[in-house]
């Protein structure tokens, strides 16, 4: 199998109506190489990746998870190795819901890549979180056009990063960002991993916390000047419940809820410029189609969901749902802090809220107590990287 220079890694589960758009847009700016591990899949997503395997447009390799074991941190285990997939001057693991959106030069890799400084070894490029754009039907139409709103640069919440790098020894694959195997027993393969110029999304240099474990931006090293990923993390609101549906790749029980709905359906902001690719995606997608083998499964994926929704509209409690989404969508960004979302909080934090709801305090007041408390983490965080750009000289 010939060396790549720009690879993707993906884990997915019936993401059949997507699946083109997604695989056409980052072969066009720029990826020859999109390996997939899949899952359970019920709509065909994974016929379909073999057929696009058959015609040399992606790799797709099987994630039997085992039982108590969870999809996503699983196949990265078996990608690990891989040693095909690391052939690579360049990895870049996302979702089947995040798009590299390149915002300098062309907006492809090349762009990006001569953006950015010499030398550069990774890009750690923050999120910007997508919204529903107020849509409430689900639509096997493209996402790009559909989904043309999202948060606004100062989104705190939407600063977590995927990181484009080039693959080094001991590599441990994380999806939001590299590690190294054995840092504990062997700290010198992490001051090998500290050694590493990785930049942001705006291309300057990150700082040795960031280096060492983190996976978001701070107010210090969060960036978009050169390129984000866009994050279609809610779509519409029966597209929403489709997803929750399907289930997710660490297993976090009722994660698709109301409340993570309305603190990502962000709309702030028009951010139409990835939907400039609808054409040129399109053309290339209708071109893949001319297969009659791949059409047919791609028909067969998209009915598969419009019957999985009549399903999901016919049961008990769909309405309600339905309308917990509808009050959701109008929560503003200056609201939540009044809004308990302990989905990312560390265990003790959860243990924490546990105790305090237990104790009958009112959700509102325990989120606006854990919404100081990260608020004060996150300024010492903030402090920490500045004060390390100014030792790296990055800041004066």
């Amino acid at each position: 199998m010939a060396h790549a220079h720009a690879t993707i890694l993906s884990m997915m589960k019936d993401e059949g109506p997507r699946l083109l758009e997604w695989l056409a847009y980052h072969r066009l700016i720029g990826f020859d190489a999109v390996w997939v591990y899949t899952n359970d899949c019920r709509d065909g997503t994974d016929a379909m990746l073999d057929r696009l395997a058959s015609m040399g447009l992606c790799r797709h390799r099987p994630n039997p998870v085992p039982p108590g074991k969870k999809p996503q941190p699983h196949a990265l285990t078996l990608a690990e190795k891989n040693h095909a997939l690391l052939d690579t001057d360049w990895l870049l693991p996302i979702d089947a819901d995040e798009f590299l959106h390149v915002r300098t030069g062309d907006g492809t890799l090349t762009a990006l890549l001569a953006a950015c400084p010499t030398g550069t070894q990774g890009i750690a490029v923050n999120w910007r979180m997508m919204g529903s754009n107020k849509i409430v039907a689900w639509s096997p139409d493209p996402v790009l056009p559909q989904f043309t709103r999202g948060a606004p640069t100062d989104f705190r919440r939407g600063w977590g990063v995927k990181t484009l790098f080039q693959p080094y020894p001991h590599l441990k694959l994380g999806i939001h960002r590299p590690g190294v195997k054995g840092a504990a027993q062997h700290p010198d393969r992490l001051d090998t991993l500290l050694d590493r110029h990785w930049v942001n999304g705006s291309g300057l240099r990150l700082p040795p916390g960031f280096m060492a474990d983190g996976w978001r931006g701070s107010a210090a090293t969060h960036g978009y000047d050169l390129a984000e990923i866009a994050h279609f993390a809610v779509q519409s609101r029966e597209a929403y419940l489709l997803r929750g549906d399907r289930g997710n790749v660490n297993l976090k029980q009722g994660k698709y809820d109301a409340t993570y709905f309305a603190v990502f359906d962000r709309n702030e902001v028009a951010l139409p410029d990835l939907s400039a690719w609808s054409g040129r995606i399109a053309a290339l997608v209708e071109d893949w189609l001319t297969d009659t083998t791949l059409r047919r499964l791609h028909d067969q994926s998209r009915d598969w969901h419009r019957t999985r929704l009549d399903e999901l509209r016919a049961t008990p409690g769909f309405a309600a749902q339905m309308a917990d989404l509808a009050r959701a969508a109008d929560t503003p960004i200056a609201a939540l802090d009044e809004l308990l979302f302990p989905q990312p909080l560390a265990p003790e934090g959860k243990a924490l809220v546990a105790r305090m709801r237990a104790a009958g305090i009112p959700d509102r007041d325990i989120a606006r107590q854990i919404a100081a408390r990260v608020a004060e983490l996150e300024a010492a965080r903030d402090a920490r990287d500045r004060a390390e750009l100014r030792a790296m000289g990055v800041l004066s």
